[in-house]
Protein backbone atom coordinates (compact mmCIF):
# COMPACT_ATOMS: atom_id res chain seq x y z
CA UNK A 1 0.00 0.00 0.00
CA UNK A 2 2.71 2.40 0.93
CA UNK A 3 4.56 1.79 -2.36
CA UNK A 4 1.59 2.69 -5.00
CA UNK A 5 1.11 5.82 -2.66
CA UNK A 6 4.77 7.31 -2.92
CA UNK A 7 4.59 5.89 -6.68
CA UNK A 8 1.33 8.21 -7.04
CA UNK A 9 2.76 10.94 -5.24
CA UNK A 10 6.19 10.88 -7.48
CA UNK A 11 3.89 10.79 -10.18
CA UNK A 12 1.91 13.53 -9.66
CA UNK A 13 4.94 16.09 -8.64
CA UNK A 14 7.00 15.01 -11.44
CA UNK A 15 3.99 16.06 -13.36
CA UNK A 16 3.07 19.15 -11.53
CA UNK A 17 7.15 20.11 -11.95
CA UNK A 18 6.36 19.88 -15.69
CA UNK A 19 3.45 22.02 -15.51
CA UNK A 20 5.00 24.89 -13.60
CA UNK A 21 8.07 25.14 -15.35
CA UNK A 22 5.78 24.80 -18.46
CA UNK A 23 3.76 27.65 -17.24
CA UNK A 24 6.74 29.55 -15.96
CA UNK A 25 8.60 29.48 -19.02
CA UNK A 26 5.52 30.44 -21.34
CA UNK A 27 4.91 33.65 -18.65
CA UNK A 28 8.54 34.83 -19.19
CA UNK A 29 9.18 34.36 -23.09
CA UNK A 30 5.47 35.41 -23.74
CA UNK A 31 6.70 38.97 -25.18
CA UNK A 32 10.05 37.66 -27.25
CA UNK A 33 10.43 36.59 -30.31
CA UNK A 34 12.39 33.49 -29.71
CA UNK A 35 9.27 31.94 -28.05
CA UNK A 36 8.68 30.10 -31.17
CA UNK A 37 11.89 27.68 -30.35
CA UNK A 38 10.83 27.62 -26.66
CA UNK A 39 9.29 24.38 -26.73
CA UNK A 40 12.29 22.98 -28.63
CA UNK A 41 14.86 23.97 -25.56
CA UNK A 42 11.54 22.83 -23.17
CA UNK A 43 12.43 18.90 -24.84
CA UNK A 44 15.57 19.26 -21.61
CA UNK A 45 13.26 20.32 -19.40
CA UNK A 46 11.30 17.22 -19.72
CA UNK A 47 14.45 14.57 -20.35
CA UNK A 48 15.46 15.52 -16.88
CA UNK A 49 11.78 15.15 -15.76
CA UNK A 50 11.24 11.75 -17.05
CA UNK A 51 14.74 10.38 -15.89
CA UNK A 52 13.94 11.24 -12.65
CA UNK A 53 10.51 10.48 -12.13
CA UNK A 54 9.96 7.96 -14.71
CA UNK A 55 7.76 7.14 -18.58
CA UNK A 56 4.31 8.23 -17.34
CA UNK A 57 5.86 11.89 -15.80
CA UNK A 58 7.75 12.26 -19.47
CA UNK A 59 4.70 11.13 -21.19
CA UNK A 60 2.00 13.25 -19.42
CA UNK A 61 4.50 16.31 -19.02
CA UNK A 62 5.00 16.30 -22.57
CA UNK A 63 1.35 16.65 -23.49
CA UNK A 64 0.18 19.09 -20.40
CA UNK A 65 3.38 21.25 -21.40
CA UNK A 66 2.25 21.26 -24.95
CA UNK A 67 -1.40 22.43 -23.81
CA UNK A 68 -0.15 24.87 -21.74
CA UNK A 69 1.98 25.88 -24.14
CA UNK A 70 -0.56 26.21 -26.49
CA UNK A 71 -3.44 27.82 -24.49
CA UNK A 72 -0.74 30.33 -23.27
CA UNK A 73 2.30 31.36 -25.24
CA UNK A 74 1.01 30.96 -28.81
CA UNK A 75 -1.25 33.47 -30.71
CA UNK A 76 -4.68 32.83 -30.43
CA UNK A 77 -3.88 33.11 -26.73
CA UNK A 78 -6.24 31.05 -24.61
CA UNK A 79 -7.03 28.62 -27.57
CA UNK A 80 -5.68 25.23 -28.49
CA UNK A 81 -5.19 26.80 -32.36
CA UNK A 82 -1.64 28.39 -33.18
CA UNK A 83 -1.30 30.10 -36.04
CA UNK A 84 2.57 29.93 -36.54
CA UNK A 85 3.40 27.03 -38.27
CA UNK A 86 7.04 27.11 -37.08
CA UNK A 87 5.91 26.97 -33.47
CA UNK A 88 3.34 24.04 -34.19
CA UNK A 89 5.98 22.02 -35.86
CA UNK A 90 8.19 22.87 -32.97
CA UNK A 91 5.18 22.13 -30.05
CA UNK A 92 4.81 18.38 -32.17
CA UNK A 93 8.23 17.83 -32.25
CA UNK A 94 8.41 18.60 -28.56
CA UNK A 95 5.61 16.24 -27.65
CA UNK A 96 7.44 13.69 -29.55
CA UNK A 97 10.78 14.03 -28.30
CA UNK A 98 9.33 13.84 -24.61
CA UNK A 99 7.42 10.55 -25.18
CA UNK A 100 10.15 9.17 -26.58
CA UNK A 101 13.28 10.27 -24.63
CA UNK A 102 10.96 9.37 -21.77
CA UNK A 103 10.95 5.42 -22.87
CA UNK A 104 14.27 5.31 -24.17
CA UNK A 105 16.13 6.61 -20.92
CA UNK A 106 13.33 6.95 -18.26
CA UNK A 107 13.46 4.19 -15.08
CA UNK A 108 10.58 2.00 -15.25
CA UNK A 109 8.22 1.40 -12.49
CA UNK A 110 10.34 -1.57 -11.60
CA UNK A 111 13.29 0.60 -11.23
CA UNK A 112 11.59 2.59 -8.42
CA UNK A 113 10.15 -0.56 -6.74
CA UNK A 114 13.65 -1.78 -5.50
CA UNK A 115 14.70 1.62 -4.72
Amino acid sequence: MHSIVSTRFRAATGVLLAAAAAYGVARLFSGYDIKVVIPLLFIAVLFVLGLRYGIAVGVIGSLLSAAIFATTLFSPVGSFRIRDQAARQNLAWMVLAGVALSYLFGPSDSAHKKS
